[in-house]
């Protein structure tokens, strides 16, 4: 009986204690949880703080290119006419939340170029980008082209870098963009390929020296599907005996997931039997294309296709994106891009078509390798 009441009352004891250990327990076990939101806070802090940090000092990307181009040309056998290996170097210095100091770099060898002159240092851009006016600023040597952030239209009348200033900025109620660049930029003469014009004998733009642009530009997102632009480009110096003046309209329609269709379009104020041409297609240039899928770099097996009609007339168009057709041409292009490993793509495109001008007809293949980092 006495061994009963004594197991009762050390039941009793063990029970309280228990509970008393449980309820300080269950104190501890919140004041640890809170230490460890409190931890967690500070880590991520700390976190948020080392990548502000990091961003503060120095970042890199880049890329690794390879270019191929065959070309076959009447009364002349196909040969090709591009082989070209492209390293590019991108470090942006990051002064703090709001500006930085954007730069590029790039070391080419051209397979195709003769004796001493195969490999090159570009210094491509160069310039201070920060917050100002409600926008983004960039002054220095910028990189520019029309449509930067359209697909289809993108380039069509310039894409290369500029001595100057350019602005943008985003409206937050409609995400339309507005775009204003001023500066100088080196003749398009040292483009082999696109800069060659001439009137009276004498190149439009001069071999060596520096041409005057201004343009401004504006890109509405009309609705989910559509996005429209319209552009104003002013070209000042060289042998021009006039102000080059370029409007452009462009247009973009996403038919579902897969299809988007769009084009370009854009007209010169010079007239071409004034400049030495006989074909008044030479005043203005267009783009119309379709797209199928697209190709993201961050997913492998992810594939694009495209089909285009182009014409760039000379006196419209001076400086474009484009690998596969040139200025002063005409013609449908083929193509598409394939995403063989996270940040590897392959692409490969055919071009056939003819000169504007003595309307000879010509075909040409692109392919490229291409990796980004």
């Amino acid at each position: 009986m006495k061994l009963l009441k004594r197991l009762v009352f050390v039941g009793l004891i063990v029970s309280l204690m228990s509970t008393g250990f449980a309820q300080s327990n269950d104190v501890k076990i919140q004041e640890k949880n809170e230490k460890n939101i409190e931890v967690k806070d500070n880590e991520d802090n700390l976190v948020d703080n080392k990548v502000e940090k990091k961003e503060e000092v120095i970042s890199f990307k880049g890329l690794s290119r390879y270019d191929i181009r065959h070309d076959n040309r009447p009364g002349k056998k196909g040969e090709t006419r591009k082989s070209l290996w492209r390293n590019r170097l991108e470090p942006t210095v990051h002064l703090n939340e709001d500006w930085k100091i954007k730069s590029r770099m790039d070391f080419e060898k051209n397979y195709k170029a003769k004796g001493d002159d195969k490999t090159h240092f570009y210094n491509r851009m160069l310039y201070l980008q920060g917050k100002a006016l409600g926008g983004s600023i960039s002054a220095g040597k910028v990189d520019y082209a029309d449509f930067a952030n359209m697909n289809i239209a993108y380039g069509m009348v310039f894409d290369d870098y500029i001595k100057g200033v350019k602005y943008n900025y985003t409206d937050k109620n409609t995400n339309a963009i507005y775009t204003a660049t001023v500066g100088n930029f080196s003749s398009p003469y040292n483009d082999k390929v696109n800069g060659k014009m001439y009137y009276d004998k004498k190149q439009i733009y001069p071999e060596d020296g520096t041409l005057h642009y201004a343009g401004i530009q504006a890109e509405i997102p009309v609705s989910d599907k559509l996005m429209a632009g319209a552009a104003y480009h002013n070209i000042r110096g060289g042998e021009l005996d006039d102000i080059q003046q370029i409007l452009e309209i462009a247009g973009e329609y996403k038919l579902d997931e897969n299809f988007k269709i769009g084009g370009a379009y854009a007209i010169s104020n010079l007239k071409a039997d004034k400049y030495g041409f006989d074909d008044s297609a030479q005043q203005q240039a267009y783009v119309i294309q379709m797209n199928y899928k697209g190709a993201k770099r961050s997913t492998p097996n992810s594939y694009g296709l495209w089909a285009a009609y182009k014409n760039l007339g000379k006196l419209a168009t001076f400086m474009p994106t484009y690998t596969n057709t040139f200025v002063g041409e005409q013609g449908y292009e083929i193509g598409g891009k394939y995403v063989i490993a996270k940040n590897l793509t392959g692409e490969i495109s055919y071009f056939n078509g003819n000169d504007i001008e003595n309307n000879k007809t010509k075909t040409r293949w692109f392919g490229r390798v291409e990796y980004r980092f």
